[in-house]
């Protein structure tokens, strides 16, 4: 792709500053995180108008390629992360496979009336709920709430259960020979929760988890909720 503007082809100006930019990222000119140049330093470096370069930057930005932050200017995205259930390999595992240094914190864990939809899902009036919070390397991108039915959590395993066995815990459970799982996605605006915890914008679409588990009788014994940063996290099914 050449890397001038050329007026006398039929392809609009728009896009083939598009191709331009594109190109620049894709050859590794521009890294994740980088800044790229101001909208005025496009047009004077392309010979075109500020419409033209709105037009480039806004189209890139909703293709998950750009990201612009008030007052700093426009970055180059950084790659989103992968997560394929059907990989054969748990969801920190394979995210070590990406590169990625996965760290769960565990915010609270604790008994709760169950709300209303969780409490027609499990049957339960009481239920134990975790939240944990999922950073990729030290950057928040995630957070996940399970919540348990009384009828599946003792005393003792409310008390005594150290946070990493909770964690391992869970990530079994749905492995259990005989058991299934029903996943629900969803593409949402982001909401107080995400906005506080995962440092998104209002207007940044994240991307919604529900993991219902059952055991061989078909009893819903799990329910997972789990939310991500849409600009940083993507989910692949193979079927």
């Amino acid at each position: 792709m050449s890397q001038q503007i050329d007026r006398s082809s039929p392809l609009p100006l728009y896009y083939q500053l598009k191709q331009i930019l594109l190109e620049k990222i894709e050859s590794g000119l521009w890294s994740p995180g980088d800044l790229i140049p101001s909208e005025h330093e496009l047009q004077e470096t392309y010979g075109v108008s500020r419409t033209t370069v709105r037009q480039t930057l806004s189209d890139l930005v909703h293709e998950g390629v750009l990201l612009r932050h008030r007052g700093r200017g426009t970055f180059v995205t950084q790659s989103k992360l992968v997560h394929d259930p059907g990989a054969g390999v748990g969801f920190s595992e394979y995210l070590v496979q990406q590169g990625v240094n996965p760290q769960w914190q565990l915010r609270d864990r604790q008994w709760i009336d169950a709300p209303r939809h969780v409490s027609a899902i499990l049957g339960s009036e009481q239920v134990y709920r975790l939240r944990w919070l999922f950073s990729a390397d030290t950057t928040p991108i995630g957070h996940h709430v399970a919540y348990l039915p009384a009828a599946v959590v003792s005393e003792d395993d409310a008390t005594q259960l150290q946070d990493d066995a909770w964690q391992e815990r869970l990530r079994q459970t749905p492995l259990t020979p005989g058991y299934h799982v029903k996943r629900t996605l969803e593409a949402m605006p982001a909401r107080s929760a995400e906005i506080e915890l995962l440092g998104v914008r209002a207007d940044v679409p994240v991307l919604s988890i529900e993991l219902i588990v059952y055991d061989t009788s078909g009893t819903p014994i799990e329910l997972l909720e789990a939310c991500f940063d849409g600009s940083r996290f993507k989910y692949q099914i193979t079927i």
